[in-house]
């Protein structure tokens, strides 16, 4: 979980995986790259699986997120559940102008809750192409409502024009800091020697 260069804290990197889920051509791949690059990809090849990385500062943490770009296409979904155990954090990914990748999203949804056995994690839904205003499918509010039933994080986002891009990684990985800093001091509170 944390690599430690020194036994100084200040040194100490946490390592966050984050693993971006969702249908083809939802702009999962461009989200990524314009997250790690700060430049929109004018070509794209089909995605089977791309890692990249990118060492910033979270919750005061030097971390580094390890971000894994998956395929959407059908033919690779048996890799699905490999995806979702390297994971702490997921972007589940929807096109705003498609309503079935919403729908794939739920279902995705679904596996990493069946998958991951604990609470470390942390999921947010991305509505992707939020530029294709004239074009939408899914309302904002429906995709709100899933978020917060589940008690997801959500926000629409485009690539093209920088939208919530940095957003979407940064707010998933704050959550998860969040979450593993409460379960560690939960655990120190049981483990205290009762008197």
């Amino acid at each position: 979980m944390s690599n430690i260069n020194n036994d100084s804290p200040e040194n100490e990197i946490t390592t966050i995986k984050i693993v971006v889920l969702g249908k083809c051509l939802v702009g999962k791949s461009a989200l990524t790259y314009r997250f790690i690059s700060d430049k929109f990809p004018t070509e794209h090849d089909t995605t089977v699986e791309d890692t990249y990385r990118i060492t910033m500062t979270i919750n005061e943490k030097n971390c580094e997120l390890e971000i894994l770009d998956t395929a959407g296409q059908d033919d690779y979904q048996t890799m699905l559940d490999t995806w979702i155990e390297s994971g702490n954090c997921y972007l589940l990914v929807y096109s705003i102008d498609d309503l079935g990748t919403f729908n794939a999203i739920k279902e995705r949804y679904e596996r990493i809750c069946q998958i991951k056995n604990n609470d470390n994690y942390s999921v947010i839904i991305v509505g992707n192409k939020c530029d294709l205003e004239s074009e939408r499918k899914v309302q904002k509010e429906e995709a709100e409502n899933f978020a917060k039933s589940n008690g997801l994080e959500f926000l629409e986002a485009s690539a093209l024009n920088k939208i919530n891009v940095k957003e979407a990684f940064t707010i998933v990985a704050h959550d998860y800091l969040l979450k593993i800093s409460e379960s560690n001091q939960n655990k120190s509170i049981f483990s205290c020697p009762c008197f």
